[in-house]
């Protein structure tokens, strides 16, 4: 109305004024009003602001998860006028391309930022520079190159002084790359970040926050360095400590999975078998019977006592020595989350204490976190106890991710007693995994309960019982699982293959007479397939296959051939299919 007034008494809106109209409908996503006040208020040509409005308007009307294809098109009918939008707009819409889960819209990103170059602007600024090393970090996979090498085009070829945010994104890349080479790297640049960019004071440029010390634990998890893991920790409680107001450091959730994700990785260098019982060196000492009577005894021997485990451990420099320290380590951190922090009874004067963690909130991603340690450095029995009660204590339901990785664990039993005792763990985490499938029945099973958590699940469960000479039972857990999801189903696309690609690795833009393609950075063969169902290869059923061919079942041996064979066939011919479209 007020626009109106203005234009009726001869007052021509200001740039300002009509921007801050057009952010305000952009915001909302409400294309149809924006483009109607372009039409009454906005006279002559567009600058780059609006242009910029414009398409956020359209990336802002489709829904979260969605293509937002309208958006696209938009920007390149912008580059056909010869007025292409602003590096803003291009950012944001590879910001939004990267936020879906998909690896047809992640190549299109990268697609669009080398287009951007060619056609608008060839010299990104830092924070598309930050944005697309960030992007080298996705898991699916990590790119530690290719984050290295803008990185250095960014600061060495183009002299653009680095930011907090890339040196935080180049780190992210290579500390997921699990490589001990690019972890290395990754604490070389968090060293660089924080010395070479001093003033004349000697006070660093840049001062690191939580998602630069949880790029950091992201790299020592990975190759099980809970040395570096823990002086993070000691590093960020401190500076909690020291500077409490401030939000920069916090230890959250994200921060102590990465902790308990370190615990599990790391090996212990004590193991009992490297010292042996005082009892059994008196005897072997003041005995004079030949070695070969105490080999030749058919009795068991007795176990090793339990390992002591102090209530409160000390958590000196050196880390913990062996499996039991391990867990008591974990135990006392997780018993501070969200709690305050008593004097150990009878603990020695000065005897450090740990703090309460009161911005860690219990997750089933932190619960999972803790089992793993369990699952890795405990005896199968306390890690049934633990995957019984760790979840229904915090009032927590089981996720698909816990049970298969409890599944997993089962799979992974050593030879003796665990062995003996993995059926009633087993058994139980099949339980609900069964019960987790006839729940999920008539919804499409998606994100973390998606194929591959079908397979593993399936892969783990033939496993465990042909470990456990349940022969039969295993077999049938194989049929049903190929009719349930059988091999023709790896042949048929879940979604029509001009919704599976989105339109958008067949846009085009007239760069020169004839109109030349879109300029890309990835091919065909470079989009994984989002949409292959659940399938078993012969490395899944292969303690099956053997314990069949000992067993002398040829008729299990058959079905187990054609399982595999109709399995491997029907993705090869995807993959053919694929190809030729």
């Amino acid at each position: 109305m007020t626009f109106e007034l203005m234009m009726a008494s001869g007052i021509q809106p200001a740039e300002d004024q009509a921007n801050d109209v057009l952010e305000w409908y952009a915001r909302r996503g409400d294309v149809s009003g924006l483009e109607e006040f372009l039409q009454e208020f906005v006279r002559g040509s567009l600058t780059d602001r609006q242009r910029h409005l414009h398409i956020k308007a359209h990336e802002k009307s489709v829904p979260p998860g969605a293509v937002p294809e309208s958006a696209l098109s938009l920007l390149h009918t912008y580059e056909s006028t010869g007025r292409p939008p602003p590096m803003t707009a291009y950012s944001r819409l590879i910001a939004a391309l990267f936020r879906i889960p998909s690896s047809v819209a992640h190549a299109q990103a990268w697609d669009l930022f080398s287009h951007m170059r060619y056609v608008a602007h060839p010299h990104p600024d830092s924070l598309l520079y930050s944005q697309m090393i960030q992007a080298c970090a996705l898991p699916t996979p990590s790119e530690p190159e290719r984050a290295l090498d803008l990185f250095t085009e960014m600061t060495i070829d183009r002299r653009i002084p680095p930011t907090a945010g890339a040196y935080t994104a180049a780190i992210l890349a290579c500390a997921r790359s699990g490589s001990k080479v690019y972890v290395n790297e990754a604490f070389r640049l968090a060293k660089e970040m924080l010395n070479a960019h001093r003033d004349a004071r000697g006070r660093s440029a840049f001062s690191p926050d939580s998602h630069t010390f949880g790029a950091l634990l992201e790299g020592a998890k990975r190759i099980g360095d809970l040395g570096r893991v823990r002086w993070i920790l000691a590093e960020m409680v401190e500076m909690t400590r020291r500077n409490p107001e401030s939000r920069d450091v916090v230890v959250d959730e994200r921060i102590m999975t990465h902790v308990f994700h370190a615990y599990a990785a790391y090996k212990p260098p004590f193991r009992r078998s490297m010292a042996p019982l005082a009892s059994q060196n008196k005897v072997d000492a003041d005995t004079s019977e030949p070695v070969e009577s105490f080999v030749a005894d058919d009795r068991e021997p007795s176990p090793p006592p339990p390992v002591e485990v102090p209530q409160e451990p000390s958590f000196a420099h050196l880390p913990p020595q062996s499996r039991p320290e391990v867990i008591g380590e974990a135990r006392a951190l997780f018993a501070r989350i969200s709690r305050p922090s008593p004097p150990p009874t009878g603990s020695p004067s000065g005897a450090p204490l740990l703090p309460a963690l009161p911005d860690v909130h219990v997750t089933p991603r932190l619960l999972r976190a803790y089992l793993s340690i369990f699952y890795a450095h405990a005896p199968l029995e306390t890690a049934h106890g633990m995957f019984r009660t760790t979840f229904a204590d915090h009032g927590l339901t089981k996720d698909v991710v816990a049970i298969v990785e409890a599944l997993e664990r089962c799979a992974a039993a050593r030879r003796g007693v665990d062995r003996a005792r993995v059926g009633s763990f087993a058994d139980d985490a099949w339980n609900e995994w069964t019960t987790f499938e006839k729940e999920k029945e008539k919804t499409p099973i998606r994100g973390e309960s998606s194929a591959r958590s079908i397979q593993r699940a399936y892969a783990a469960r033939i496993r465990v019982l042909a470990l456990t000479g349940r022969l039969d039972e295993a077999l049938a857990c194989l049929r049903t699982f190929s009719a349930r999801y059988p091999p023709h189903a790896v042949l048929e696309p879940s979604r029509p293959r001009a919704e599976r690609r989105n339109g958008m690795r067949d846009m085009r833009v007239s760069l020169a007479a004839g109109g030349r393609p879109l300029v890309r950075l990835t091919t065909v063969l470079d989009v994984q397939d989002d949409d292959v169902p659940a399938f078993l290869t012969f490395a899944d059923v292969e303690v099956l296959h053997h314990r069949l061919v000992a067993a002398g079942d040829l008729r299990g041996l058959a079905y187990v051939k054609w399982a595999c064979k109709a399995y491997e066939g029907a993705l090869r011919k995807r993959r053919e299919a694929a190809l030729r479209a």
